[in-house]
């Protein structure tokens, strides 16, 4: 295997692995505190559900990242395509930005879906504002997957 397929592969690894990292410490947050409300009102399942699924959605964007890589150097298609290892280098780093972000988002969101269970306990009709506040942090991890795409598509050149 290649110097450029495997720094592509660091890169795939980078998309996918602060994806997974974010979400799963995102949903992690939610669902801890969750679990205190539940005990008590169990009815209320759904709800914080809906709410421990939203940082779930960085994990899917880093995975999605990393399935263009996979698309873009051919492992996908099961033959590898060659570049040299300047290439092998820009698609690695033309992950950072998804896996940063998503990485930080996936916290971040987890966090404020954390304290919006404060909402539903206390005001359960107000849970849209929880769930709307929680969601302006998805906006930046979008961000980082545009950048990381545009990276890949336009500023690569195979």
């Amino acid at each position: 295997m290649s110097l450029s397929i495997v720094l592509s592969l660091i890169g795939l690894a980078i998309s996918v692995g602060f994806g997974a990292i974010g979400s799963s410490i995102g949903v992690a947050y939610v669902a801890n505190i969750g679990t205190g409300l539940l005990a008590k009102e169990p009815q209320k399942f759904p709800q914080v559900l809906a709410l421990a699924a939203l940082p779930s959605t960085q994990a899917l964007y880093g995975l999605l990242f990393g399935f263009i890589i996979l698309i873009k150097i051919g492992l996908l298609g099961g033959t590898p395509i060659e570049f040299d290892t300047n290439t092998g280098i820009a698609i690695m780093l033309s992950a950072l930005p998804v896996g940063i972000a998503c990485l930080i988002s996936g916290i971040a969101q987890g966090q404020i879906a954390a304290n919006g269970l404060k909402i539903l306990a206390e005001k359960p009709q107000n849970l849209s504002q929880a769930i709307v506040l929680a969601a302006l942090v998805e906006s930046f991890a979008v961000f980082g997957l545009v950048i990381s795409l545009l990276i890949v598509f336009v500023g690569i050149q195979f």
